[in-house]
């Protein structure tokens, strides 16, 4: 009994030895193949590829090293071109690893680096019909090839797996990120619009790829096309319109952009409410004949919904900025948008929708109608109304203050801007109302106050401000500069103001004698801008040209150039209609001086009227 005892607990202690033993081996090789994996490496990053090389041949003979040694080894074989030892390396790791897709898609790489094309052929098929049966690998497959470079067969697996699956729209993501990366657009939009299809809920995304996509005009007017065909085999398919509206807004094309979201609008019986929405883009984008046209389609046709209110103020407004926009203004036309406005409000009431209307009406009889104390009580109404939106009460304090400048009642006006100033800090109206103190304080001749307002609105949000404070800073630092005494700025800030006051006929006589006193002054090209703005206003259209001439063929490199080059080009285009004139001017801006901030405005209305765009 003792005897058996002893014997299994000898037996026993034997198989601790030899498992601890085989631990301690298996260890020490681990270790050991480790420390040769990390020397190999080293040797590799430093490209000594024959130390390198060595040890990877002893490595590649233990499977379990494969993993850790696979990309280093066989680049190594592909530089040193060891072609026949790269084919015997692949064909024996993918004896020992048959499943493994990567090892397999080496195979495929190898073949195409070699330019052996049929074996290339051969080792595809196989992991084409591997793949086939079980589509699981399929992305990883793919993937695989795209890491390659090899995206051709990327290609050809996915159309395969689509085949097997009798499903034309499956992969199509996919495909269409492919073939994003390969530039064949035609093939990507495709697969975009079957993705959308089958996820209209991700139709936002489609839109952002595109959007990233479809660069050129011509692509989006390809695009435009291939959207048109499909929705005339599908025309109850929204989706079709959706994406023709969104091309269309992309090519700034906002009537074809207008159709689509009438008949999605008649469609599911919207009440003009795309309509609508694509008239707001229109109007943001100063295509003022369009944005009416839509505002007027919205009225006349929905006259009971809840658009038709904010469709028929802005409608008027869009009115008013046409009339504006036309010079000289025709004050029959502003008594026609009084009327409007009139019957707007008589016919809902004065009330919080209908506020904004009120104070555009204000406007216009203190601007152009020399109405201004019936501006000033209907303002003054708006400012008290009983919770009236604050953007509003803002918006109409600053009008306020515009009036008393008018009626020659500044500290009534600085006290509204500094109002505004307060009550909207860091707002994009509150950087206005300082601008408008700043311009205050510049008209009264303070040129010191209005430059410490106009070096903080240097940095203001809205690049529009601090483009028009920059403009005034610098008039004032380089008419103060030489002129010590500023006799010639204080000359010019009088005669700016009478022509903001609407003292037309005292400005223009002060204006023709401070150009003849001033002619060797650098205050003489504002004072030539200024006389020029007001010969545009009158129709006098010419002879605003030719003062803006003076500027940029007499004054080369005046600060004020690319301004009047614009300006030429402008009313050459919107007043004159002379589109070839506007062509040359425009071309002249853009080619000589290419840092001006009109030069993107200036390169969209050239191609305009090149007819780039096809609307």
């Amino acid at each position: 009994m003792c005897v058996e005892k002893h014997t299994d607990l000898k037996n026993l202690q034997m198989r601790y030895f030899l498992f601890t033993f085989l631990i301690l081996t298996s260890f020490f090789s681990y270790s050991q193949a480790n420390q040769k994996i990390g020397l190999a490496g080293a040797y590799y990053q430093e490209g000594e590829y024959e130390k390198a090389i060595s040890i990877y041949r002893e490595l590649a003979e233990a499977p379990q090293n494969i993993s850790f040694i696979h990309n280093n080894y066989l680049e190594i074989l592909y530089t040193k071109q060891y072609n026949k030892e790269a084919e015997k390396y692949l064909k024996s790791i993918n004896r020992i690893f048959p499943s493994n897709i990567s090892y397999q898609v080496d195979f495929v790489d190898f073949y195409i680096t070699i330019n052996d094309s049929t074996k290339a052929e051969r080792a595809y098929n196989q992991i084409e019909n591997q793949v086939l049966q079980n589509l699981g690998n399929l992305r990883s497959a793919a993937q695989y090839f795209i890491n390659k470079q090899h995206r051709a067969y990327a290609e050809r697996l996915y159309l395969s797996a689509r085949d097997i699956m009798r499903d034309p729209n499956a992969f199509a993501i996919q495909l269409a990120t492919l073939y994003r990366y390969t530039n064949q657009k035609d093939k990507m939009v495709d697969e975009y619009l079957k993705y959308a299809i089958e996820r209209p809920g991700n139709l936002r995304y489609v839109k952002n790829m595109l959007q990233m996509s479809l660069t050129e005009d011509q692509e989006l007017q390809a695009f435009v096309e291939m959207l048109m065909e499909n929705l005339q085999k599908n025309s109850d398919q929204d989706m079709y319109a959706d994406l023709l509206i969104w091309a269309n807004i992309q090519l700034e094309n906002f009537y074809g952009a207008f159709i689509q979201a009438r008949a999605i609008d008649k469609r599911n019986k919207l009440e003009g409410q795309n309509s609508l929405e694509i008239g707001e883009l229109a109007f943001e984008n100063e295509n003022y004949e369009t944005a009416e046209m839509i505002f007027a389609y919205v009225v006349d046709n929905f006259s009971n919904s809840r658009n038709y209110i904010k469709a028929k103020q802005l409608m008027i407004k869009t009115q008013e900025i046409r009339v504006k926009n036309d010079f000289p203004i025709d004050t029959v036309a502003i008594r026609n948008l009084v009327s409007s406005y009139e019957n707007l409000i008589e016919e809902i009431g004065l009330s919080h929708y209908t506020l904004a209307a009120y104070r555009q009406q204000a406007l216009l009889h203190a601007l152009y109608l020399d109405e201004q104390q019936k501006a000033i009580d209907m303002l003054k109404e708006v400012i008290d109304f009983p919770n009236a939106d604050e953007m509003i009460v803002a918006e109409a304090k600053l009008n306020l203050g515009d009036i008393y400048v008018i009626t020659e009642q500044p500290w009534e006006s600085v006290l509204l801007y500094y109002q505004v100033e307060k009550s909207h800090k860091n707002e994009n109206i509150g950087e206005i109302a300082k601008l408008k103190n700043a311009k205050l304080s510049f008209y009264k001749g303070e040129f010191e106050l209005a430059q410490e307002h106009l070096d903080i609105l240097k940095n203001a949000t809205r690049r529009e401000i601090a483009n028009d404070a920059m403009d005034l800073s610098l008039l004032i630092k380089n008419n103060t500069i030489l002129d010590s005494t500023q006799k010639a700025l204080r000359a010019y800030a009088e005669v700016d103001l009478m022509l903001y006051q609407n003292k037309y006929s005292k400005a223009q006589k002060t204006l023709d004698s401070l150009i003849i006193e001033y002619s060797e002054h650098p205050i003489l090209d504002e004072l030539i801008w200024l006389k020029a703005r007001r010969e545009k206003e009158t129709g006098a259209y010419f002879d605003a040209i030719e003062l803006l001439h003076r500027i940029v063929f007499d004054m080369p490199y005046d600060i004020l150039t690319d301004d009047a080059l614009f300006e030429m080009a402008n009313i050459y285009e919107e007043l004159i209609k002379d589109t070839g004139k506007a062509k040359e001017y425009y071309q002249q801006l853009l080619s000589e001086y290419p840092g001006s901030i009109f030069v993107a405005e200036a390169r969209k209305r050239f191609r305009t009227l090149r007819g780039d765009f096809v609307n």
